[in-house]
């Protein structure tokens, strides 16, 4: 937890209040042992014996706690432990007040340390515990001295209000401070998260933006305190809206947050939207359409200081800088995958599909087919027209295949004038009848050029890697050439005459 939580103490929290307490008592304890040797007050040594055992056992007690926790400890752990330490230091203290008689209760005020420093590292339990205990102890103190009636009433009343004063200014003050720190600290904790996705191939791109949302999104409570968060993309062209990510995951259907009038407002608006109950912040754009995150916030903060216009304009500034960054590693691993003059896919991308394509075939026991295109006479027109013209040809011819192939089947540039289309599910008779029609519009979209598609076919038999794959159909449109052109042949198998 980053917030500051009164039931829930943080580990910097644990650290600042040690560290004070630890500066205070290396000032306040030589300074009341001096005025105790000055005053020569006569001493009951017996309660100076219980002082000494009070500091004897918090010594053992932290000596057993670091050997048996070997300095693994969580930060609960650790404040109860720093918690009974206080205790036994209070009543140390309150065993020399009694020792030494002071006529003006000279060690009662040092006691109150104690009491801030729990305020400090400690939770609400913690504070209320130390408080009791604390007046406790001066109503003995007062009782061992002699104090009796309304004099008694009136030292408790006092203590009990200065107590309760000291505790309350103590408690909103590290409140405020902690709040203030940890909002920052909280915002930092995000974009460290989104950090860690790098620009190697490895970070955000279609297939982890939504597993950074889903590792972002807790941490929006730390920001904005939530009860439920959801990032939807809504899909301009088919004015759809689907849900990226969620928190928590048990809440189940989120859609109700979307039908907010907000959501259409922040729309409008590419701007943070809030009311009481909910914020709604754009936070981007994927290839799919835009990214907008809601927030039902929580109305139980513990009261921790909030400022929702900057924590949403932080929150956005955060998810948009994300989001900016995933495109461009979306478009930086598109560039490495696909051939820039026709926008097909390359040859590094065309094998990793091969594999996964084979891996299905065989878990589902489905054929498939490959099929390697040639554009006839392509080099006789290159040199004829020119490169720009040639390009043109091959833009075109890819033009055709990308419209008159399925969704689930590819293709690709081999190379030169040379494509590669992968069929799923598909057999040789299949595989035929696709490419007669790609062959068909090929010829249709280059009449005017006089180029005509030769195509080799061929199936997997199971156990072939890509490389051979491919050659098997490589070697199907060497046929196809050698048999004139403007044709389409497949083999089986490399046995097959």
């Amino acid at each position: 937890m980053v917030r500051f939580d009164l039931e829930h103490p943080t580990e910097r929290q644990l650290r600042a209040g040690v560290t004070c307490g630890l500066i205070a008592e290396a000032i306040i304890i030589p300074l009341m042992i001096s005025v105790s040797v000055v005053d020569h007050h006569p001493l009951r040594w017996g309660y100076i014996g219980a002082a000494i055992a009070c500091l004897i056992v918090s010594i053992v007690y932290l000596s057993l706690f670091v050997v048996i926790t070997k300095g693994r400890s969580n930060v609960q752990t650790q404040a109860n432990m720093w918690f009974i330490i206080v205790c036994l230091a209070i009543s140390g203290l309150a065993c020399i007040e009694v020792a030494t008689s002071t006529a003006n209760g000279l060690y009662t005020p040092a006691m109150l340390i104690g009491v801030v420093f729990v305020c400090i590292i400690g939770d609400r339990h913690m504070q209320i515990v130390v408080d009791l205990y604390v007046i406790a102890l001066i109503a003995l103190i007062s009782w061992v001295e002699g104090m009796r009636g309304a004099g008694l009433v009136t030292t408790l009343s006092v203590y009990a209000a200065t107590i309760g004063v000291i505790t309350l200014i103590s408690v909103r003050t590290v409140s405020w401070i902690d709040g203030h720190v940890n909002f920052r600290q909280a915002i930092d904790d995000l974009n460290e998260v989104f950090d860690e996705f790098g620009l190697d191939g490895t970070g955000p791109g279609a297939d982890t933006l939504q597993e950074v949302f889903r590792r972002g999104l807790p941490l929006v409570g730390n920001i904005i305190p939530a009860e439920r968060i959801a990032v939807f993309l809504r899909d301009g062209t088919l004015e759809q809206l689907v849900v990226v990510a969620a928190w928590p995951a048990e809440h189940g259907d989120v859609l109700e947050l979307a039908r907010l009038p907000l959501f259409n407002e922040a729309l409008m608006g590419n701007s943070p939207t809030l009311d009481t109950l909910h914020c709604v912040i754009p936070v981007g754009y994927s290839t799919d359409g835009e990214l907008v995150m809601v927030v039902e916030r929580s109305t139980g903060d513990g009261g921790v200081p909030h400022r929702p216009t900057e924590e949403a304009d932080l929150l956005a500034a955060a998810f948009l800088r994300m989001t900016s960054r995933a495109n461009f590693v979306d478009g930086f691993r598109s560039e490495s995958r696909t051939d820039p003059l026709t926008g097909l896919a390359n040859r590094r991308c065309l094998f990793e599909r091969i594999e996964t394509e084979m891996a299905h075939a065989l878990r589902s026991d489905t054929p498939l087919s490959v099929a390697m295109i040639d554009l006839d006479h392509f080099s006789e027109y290159n040199d004829r027209f020119g490169q720009v013209a040639g390009d043109t040809v091959l833009r075109s011819i890819a033009a055709v295949m990308v419209s008159n192939v399925r969704r689930q089947d590819m293709v690709a540039r081999y190379g030169g004038e040379e494509f590669c289309l992968v069929m799923p599910e598909t057999d040789l008779v299949g595989g035929h009848h696709l490419l007669d029609i790609l062959r068909t519009g090929g010829r249709v979209a280059t009449s005017s050029y006089g180029v005509t598609l030769s195509a080799g076919l061929t199936s997997w038999d199971g156990m072939e890697d890509t490389v051979t794959f491919i050659e098997r159909a490589g070697q199907a449109l060497c046929r196809a050439k050698e048999s004139g052109r403007n044709r389409v042949v497949s083999i089986q198998a490399f046995t097959e005459p």
